[in-house]
């Protein structure tokens, strides 16, 4: 079995360290007021002392300045302005953004319309130039009747997308 030796230095600092890791609770208590029986008063960041018992805690944090107090309500003031401000502004774009979706449907909406009308039409055309070829026509007809589908084809091709 093997002991492992420190040396002294080493072994001081351990034991400063576990010394202050028990004194750190009794830090952080703050100061305390201690009285004892006979009403003399003592004041303690650790343990009350014999003969005394804890009466109350003592703030020792320094007291707020006012004019600190008034620059931080004026900040808080500001801010809260500022958010507002950024609110408003994310609410109107995004009414905008709505109204712009809105009116580009109509947009859309409007542009089939055309689209399916344009190919009503082609398909009325083409309906007429079948009639023709069913009955007597004269050339004159059926290269109207041509020209009409040939108008008809660039609309829709114009009109409607990927056609």
């Amino acid at each position: 079995m093997m002991q492992a030796t420190f040396p002294a230095p080493v072994l001081a600092l351990c034991l400063t360290g576990v010394l202050l890791a028990f004194d750190i609770p009794a830090r952080a208590q703050g100061v305390q007021r201690c009285e004892s029986g006979d009403g003399k008063v003592t004041y303690s960041n650790t343990q009350c002392p014999d003969g005394t018992k804890p009466v109350r805690s003592v703030n020792t944090s320094p007291p707020v300045a006012v004019d600190e107090q008034k620059a931080a309500k004026e900040r808080a003031k500001r801010d809260a302005e500022q958010a507002r401000a950024v609110d408003k502004s994310h609410d109107k774009e995004a009414a905008e953004a709505q109204r712009a979706a809105a009116e580009q449907k109509k947009v859309q909406a409007k542009e089939r319309e055309r689209c399916e009308k344009a190919r009503k039409e082609l398909t009325q055309a083409m309906d007429a130039r079948a009639a023709l070829h069913r009955k007597a026509a004269t050339i004159q007809q059926m290269q109207k009747a041509d020209d009409e589908i040939a108008k008809r084809e660039k609309v829709v091709a114009k009109t409607c997308p990927a056609a």
